[in-house]
């Protein structure tokens, strides 16, 4: 535009007057090009709105490299090792959540499976689903950085199927920071990082695609599963993963899928951070999760219902059953509602002068009341607004039972050590196995699930060295490796019989547990 100013203005044909105008329009139109010039630069330079509050464009939020470099520090990849035969044990086919434990290698053999975790204290607190640790015998946790570590069990909790478990480092660990998913809007971007089929620090991307999804397609849901759903590819693996928002903040864990296969369909959920600290705090506490409770059935308010019983709207849940009496110990003691006068057919429309929306409202409503507390409930009567106080009632644990958070001394014993069985190597046996100069210790026995398999030592190897240290005995062998403190490296120098003699040595290394 401005060059054509300039030719016409400059035209000898033009008149004196016309060159004043075209002067006057060149200095308008020039003085207006800048003003925009300044007004963008002063517009750009303006604090930027919250990431992930959906207010800027795409291109001006960070980018998904620069939050995946933040969060996967702390993202860890869980592998777990159960012995057949133990009651806690759960067979994928007895689940409709595909992300429990898979039966590895043989069927009489140990069971093996694999998830996902998040560091969310530096001192080696993670986060992760009861289904990927649930009857687990060894939990073996792989850092960003391929650094590997046994975990214990600090508690889990079947009904939101979380757990925590904590690993031992010297230096504190890179850990990420949750964020509030109550804030959480249905079409903001969110990253799910995670290890599925076993694929280490995979990143997804995604919206949240519903908020508040009770998940009914989960057969194995309970009251206090109510999760994100997100279109973020999640698959066997990602269990436990956290699902991140664009400021690099964790808003939920990945817990299960809707798929008719197993794998992923586009439709994943995972249980809100807003709940996952909750009970976090619980178990990290005391291992367990107490929750409230008041000793009625409830059920949801129908539009039928709710015309037949007098309502103004269907919304609440109405009492089907009233326990008279529960247990606390050896003793039987009247139920909170009964002890309040509630009865069947009351319908509890208000809590702690909060509504309720429906009976599963309500049970997570009065879950997370301290046991103990006195409220006031509000209910409808033959048609009537009525009002009661209860004193919350402590719920019955249903993981009490098959809760293995400690192993038992024999376990402790046995896990402590490689389930590596060795003997020393005879004569006879070097020559059976073509190793006559051979000395050392033979593997006779390696255990099923035990770290010694883990390595890749087998039957008939032959352990020639420990840490440069030759062994001759299965006596030197044990006193060496007893020695070893745990954590420490351990370095075997093994020959393996059945490979070409000249390519028959190789080295097994590992920390000792």
């Amino acid at each position: 535009m401005l060059e054509e100013i300039r030719a016409k203005c400059s035209s000898p044909r033009e008149s004196d007057l016309r060159r004043q105008r075209c002067a006057t329009l060149l200095a308008i139109t020039t003085c207006a090009l800048a003003c925009g010039v300044i007004l963008g630069v002063a517009l750009s330079g303006q604090r930027p709105a919250r990431a992930g509050d959906g207010a800027l464009p795409p291109e001006l939020l960070p980018t998904f490299a620069e939050i995946a470099r933040k969060v996967e520090p702390a993202v860890v990849n869980i592998n777990t090792v159960s012995q057949p035969g133990e009651s806690t044990l759960r067979d994928f086919s007895e689940s409709q959540s595909p992300f429990d434990l898979l039966p590895f290698g043989r069927e009489r053999g140990a069971r093996r499976g694999t998830g996902s975790g998040v560091i969310i204290d530096p001192q080696g607190y993670i986060l992760t689903n009861n289904h990927v640790v649930t009857g687990a015998d060894r939990i073996r946790v792989k850092l960003y950085d391929g650094t590997e570590l046994m975990a214990k069990l600090i508690g889990s909790d079947r009904e939101t199927d979380l757990a925590v478990i904590k690993v031992e480092s010297k230096a504190p660990l890179p850990a990420a920071r949750l964020g509030d998913s109550d804030k959480v809007r249905v079409g903001d971007w969110v990253l799910a990082i995670g290890s599925p089929f076993g694929l280490d620090q995979t990143v997804t991307a995604g919206i949240i695609s519903a908020k508040d999804r009770e998940a009914n397609v989960l057969s194995s849901r309970t009251p206090f599963q109510y999760f994100l759903q997100t279109d973020a590819a999640i698959n066997r693996g990602n269990s436990g993963g956290p699902l991140v928002n664009l400021a690099g903040e964790v808003i939920g864990i990945n817990t299960a899928i809707a798929t008719g296969n197993g794998d992923y369909n586009g439709i994943g959920f995972a249980l809100p951070s807003s709940e996952a600290v909750v009970i976090y705090n619980q178990l990290l506490k005391s291992g367990t999760v107490v929750r409230g409770f008041l000793g009625v059935v409830p059920e949801p308010v129908t539009p039928q219902i709710a015309r037949v019983y007098g309502l103004p709207a269907a919304r609440g849940a109405i009492i089907s059953n009233v326990s008279e009496t529960i247990k606390v110990g050896s003793k039987s003691i009247p139920s909170p509602a009964a002890k309040a006068g509630l009865r069947r057919n009351d319908i509890i429309t208000e809590i702690r002068g909060e509504r309720v929306k429906d009976h599963l409202d309500l049970i997570r409503r009065v879950a997370a009341i301290p046991v103990g507390t006195s409220v006031q409930i509000k209910f409808y009567r033959d048609g009537k607004e009525m009002a009661a106080n209860v004193v919350v009632g402590r719920r019955e644990d249903p993981n009490a039972a098959a809760r293995s958070g400690e192993l038992s001394d024999e376990k402790k014993a046995e896990g402590q050590t490689l389930g590596l069985h060795t003997a020393t190597l005879t004569m006879q046996q070097a020559k059976q196995l073509r190793l006559n100069d051979a000395r050392g210790v033979v593997v006779t026995q390696v255990e099923p699930g035990s770290i010694a398999e883990d390595v890749g030592l087998r039957r008939n190897d032959v352990i020639e060295m420990i840490n440069r240290e030759p062994v001759a005995t299965a006596e030197q062998f044990q006193r060496a490796l007893d020695r070893i403190k745990s954590g420490e490296p351990v370095v075997l120098q093994v020959i393996t019989p059945s490979r070409r003699p000249d390519f028959s040595r190789s080295f097994i290394s590992f920390d000792k547990p």
